[in-house]
C-alpha cells in the first residue's frame, strides 16, 4: 500500500491515510451520539479524530508496529476500533447495541449538513424518524420541520440548498 504523505497550509506532513481513519474515526463518534450513547464517551471520538489526522507518522505504520495506544487516548478496546478501521475502513462498534437498536448507517448522511450536528441528527432521527438524507429532503419539501424546535428558516434554507445540490 502506497503511503501518501503531503504538507498542509503550514508545512507539517500530513498522511492522506490518517486524514481517511480519522473521517470515520470522527463518523463513529456522530453515529454514537446518533444512536443514544453518553455524550462524553462519543465526544472522545472527534477528539481522537482530530488526534489521527495530525499525527506525524503513518496510521498504518502504528498498526503495523503494533503501536496505535501510543496516540493520545487510545487503549484497550479503542486500539482495536483503530486496528479495523486500518484493516477494512470500518468496525463492528457502528452496529453495537448497548444502548437499544442503532440506527441506520445512513442517519450519517444528516451530519454532512452545514451547521446540522450529531444531536440534530439525533433528535430529527428519534422524533421524526428521518433516517437519510432523502428523508430529511422529503421533510423540507413537505413543510414538515417548519415547526420542529432547533430547525429555523436559516437551517431549513440551508437543507433546501443542500438537497438541491445534491440532485444535481
Amino acid at each position: 500500500m502506497a503511503r501518501k504523505s503531503y504538507k498542509d497550509s503550514k508545512g507539517r506532513k500530513r498522511w492522506v491515510r490518517n486524514d481517511e481513519v480519522a473521517a470515520v474515526v470522527k463518523q463513529l463518534g456522530e453515529y454514537l451520539i446518533i444512536g443514544g450513547y453518553p455524550e462524553d464517551h462519543a465526544k472522545r471520538y472527534a477528539q481522537l479524530a482530530h488526534t489521527i489526522s495530525r499525527w506525524p507518522e503513518s496510521i498504518d505504520e502504528l498498526a503495523s508496529k503494533a503501536q496505535l495506544d501510543t496516540l493520545p487516548g487510545v487503549g484497550g478496546v479503542i486500539t482495536e476500533y483503530i486496528q479495523d478501521i486500518v484493516r477494512t475502513g470500518t468496525t463492528a462498534k457502528f452496529q453495537d447495541d448497548q444502548y437499544g437498536e442503532p440506527p441506520p448507517l445512513s442517519v450519517l448522511e444528516l451530519t454532512a449538513i452545514e451547521r446540522l450536528g450529531a444531536k440534530t441528527a439525533r433528535m430529527l432521527y428519534q422524533e421524526y424518524g428521518i433516517d437519510s438524507l432523502a428523508s430529511l429532503c422529503r421533510s423540507i419539501d413537505n413543510d414538515t420541520l417548519k415547526s420542529v424546535k432547533g430547525i429555523g428558516p436559516k437551517m431549513q434554507e440551508t437543507i433546501r440548498h443542500h438537497c438541491q445540490q445534491v440532485s444535481e
